[in-house]
């Protein structure tokens, strides 16, 4: 899954949370003909990726350089601070989503499973607490 979580300007490829730069200008065209314009910039070793989003449509695009060299073009998922809920429970379990959610509302929760959340999370590369901070109810 490639997708991006618009408030926190972080895209996940390739299994990683990467965090972006900000960008501005011409990011290339889209395949409705559109002007893509870029929204961040993520690295990660020898990879850049550049996040646009299309003026037209709305679609928004991963364009993936190696070595200054074009590699791939694909659609991102993009998620939204009310959205972010969805995001949570697509990469995590059952039990560790409700945990996570419940110590966002200050109710009990399970701890073993909300300790296997952030774990799972911070492999990703998330600061939970960061993520837990941005959810809306």
């Amino acid at each position: 899954m490639i997708a991006y979580i618009e408030p926190l300007k972080v895209l996940i490829y390739g299994g990683k949370a990467l965090k972006g730069e900000e960008g501005s200008g011409f990011g290339g065209f889209c395949s409705c003909g559109g002007e893509m314009q870029q929204i961040t910039w993520h690295s990660d070793q020898d990879t850049r990726i550049l996040i646009a989003e299309c003026e037209t449509c709305w679609k928004t695009e991963a364009i993936v350089f190696r070595d200054r060299q074009f590699v791939e073009r694909c659609e991102v998922k993009v998620f939204k601070r009310n959205e972010l809920k969805d995001l949570l429970s697509e990469l995590l379990s059952g039990s560790e989503y409700e945990a996570l959610m419940a110590k966002r509302l200050g109710e009990q929760y399970n701890y073993s499973a909300f300790s296997r959340a952030k774990k799972k999370l911070e492999e990703i590369g998330f600061d939970a607490e960061e993520l837990l901070s941005e959810l809306i109810f």
